[in-house]
């Protein structure tokens, strides 16, 4: 199964960050390939969001549930139900220095008929740039927040 890695380095304190993931509609300006990013419900520390996204002109749709864990910075995510064999992952907000260092993987598979081995490497291309695009927007909304 393919996985993604990435981290960042945000120089604000790791609530600060934890609280700027949370609000996961604020993030989709900084998602080129998500065409579409909606809050469905929230309860607790548990949300449902829908996401479309579009890989090779295709819609990827696909509902995301997200557990946060306020006590010690971390979220775990998966989708029930959507486009995706299998999508899951998780975030990291751990303390470094005088900021947060947000650590995020992602494991999918993603079988749609069109694409064909030599697609599966740009999919996880572009499964890699909207992970970097992600923590790249977080930090961003951080400064100007």
């Amino acid at each position: 199964m393919p996985e993604v890695h990435v981290e960042r380095f945000i120089l604000a304190p790791p609530e600060k960050v934890y609280a700027l993931a949370k609000d996961l509609e604020g993030l989709k300006p900084f998602l080129k390939d998500v065409q579409t990013l909606r809050l469905l419900h929230q309860e607790k520390n548990r949300t449902r969001t829908e996401w479309v996204g579009v890989a090779m002109g295709k819609k990827v749709r696909w509902i995301e549930e997200e557990e946060w864990d306020d006590a010690h910075l971390r979220n775990r995510f998966w989708s029930p139900e959507g486009d995706f064999d299998r999508y899951e992952g998780t975030w990291e907000f751990i303390p470094e220095g005088e900021g947060t260092r947000v650590v995020l993987n992602i494991s999918y598979e993603l079988t749609i008929p069109i694409f064909g081995p030599l697609l599966r490497r740009l999919i996880h291309k572009l499964m890699q740039e909207n992970a970097q695009s992600v923590l790249q927007g977080l930090e961003d909304r951080v400064l100007v927040s």
